[in-house]
Order: structure tokens, then C-alpha cells, then sequence
């Protein structure tokens, strides 16, 4: 009846062993009086105050690199929309057709600018 319960996890960031902060929704005040809120919105690790204490370093990652592709996503329909604008249809038709051609080779891309990038900072 009197069962020992351990809420404890670990933070991934601080990697403390805590239990979560529940942070809520703020009221607003209507003559000084509280109405609404404090409605759970999300939690936090009450040490470092972070609220990805849930995720693994590899689920950073992952989210860091899907980031990182939607950013490059949209940099090439802003250019397609671009040389859409200045150029016209035909020279769209080239641009959306290297933009395609540098999304299915982008790993390979970013792996040769790597490769780039660490040779120019080696020496």
C-alpha cells in the first residue's frame, strides 16, 4: 500500500538526476484577479532550466540535421523564386532543375565541403 515510488530521470543535458519542473500558462489578470491559465504547457530540468532534458544527444542530432536541410530547402525556393522573378520562365526550368540535382547530392555536398573546410583550417 505504501509502494516507493522514484520519479527521478536524468537530464540529457546536465545529466543530474531530477524530477521536472511543470511549466504552465501564465493567467490574465481582470482587475486583479486571476482567470485562466495554469495549464500545463511544458517541463523543464529544474537545474540547468532546459526543456530538451528528455532528449538523447542523438535525437539532438537528428533534429539539428533536420534543421539544417529544411533551412537548405528553402534557401533554394527562395532562389527558384528569385530567378523565377529577374530571369523567367526558361531560365526557372534550369534552377528548379539544379535545385533538385543539389537536394538528392546534398550528404555528398556537405561531406566535400567538410573535407573543404577542414584542409583551408588545417594549415
Amino acid at each position: 500500500m505504501n509502494e516507493m515510488r522514484n520519479d527521478k530521470v536524468e537530464c540529457q543535458c546536465c545529466k543530474k538526476m531530477m524530477v521536472p519542473k511543470v511549466v504552465t500558462s501564465a493567467p490574465f489578470y481582470i482587475s486583479g484577479v486571476p482567470v485562466g491559465g495554469r495549464d500545463p504547457e511544458s517541463s523543464v530540468c529544474p537545474f540547468c532550466l532546459s526543456p530538451k532534458w528528455m532528449l538523447t544527444e542523438q535525437q539532438v542530432l537528428t533534429g539539428a540535421k533536420a534543421n539544417a536541410e529544411f533551412f537548405g530547402i528553402m534557401v533554394l525556393l527562395l532562389i527558384n523564386i528569385v530567378v523565377f522573378a529577374r530571369l523567367g520562365a526558361e531560365a526557372l526550368g534550369v534552377s528548379l532543375g539544379l535545385s533538385v540535382l543539389m537536394f538528392l547530392l546534398r550528404e555528398r555536398i556537405a561531406i566535400a565541403v567538410k573535407g573543404w573546410l577542414a584542409e583551408l583550417f588545417k594549415g
